[in-house]
């Protein structure tokens, strides 16, 4: 049999990495990717982030009218307003001159949350 002789003619080099930013923006790109590729997950994170900022909805229920009514649905500025939501009744008094919103984001009461 006859010797061959193998010869490479274009190699390519593996490049090295200079720094360690590339390997860190690949790692979060891929881990940015995989979350996405749930969306239950992101729905439900987005869900508790608007949750713990904004609040939960209620709905106003009872009121106070700051001054004496004539006729129904007359009150221009209530004193308080309920709010029922899925944190339970919540008081709210509206700045001078305001009424009553209809349905109201209120922010989670840790406070009383932790007191039980």
């Amino acid at each position: 049999m006859k010797k061959m002789n193998v010869k490479v003619v274009r190699a390519r080099r593996k490049k090295k990495r200079a720094t360690a930013s590339p390997a860190l923006l690949a790692r979060t790109a891929g881990s940015v990717r995989r979350v996405l590729m749930r969306p239950r997950l992101v729905l439900v994170g987005a869900l508790a982030v608007f949750i713990l900022t904004v609040g939960t909805p209620h709905v106003a229920w009872d009121y106070e009218c700051g001054h004496q009514m004539q006729g129904i649905g007359t009150c221009r500025a209530a004193s308080w307003c309920a709010y029922y939501g899925i944190q339970g009744r919540r008081i709210d008094t509206p700045e001078w001159g305001q009424t009553c919103d209809f349905m109201k984001f209120i922010r989670i009461d840790w406070a009383r949350l932790l007191e039980r």
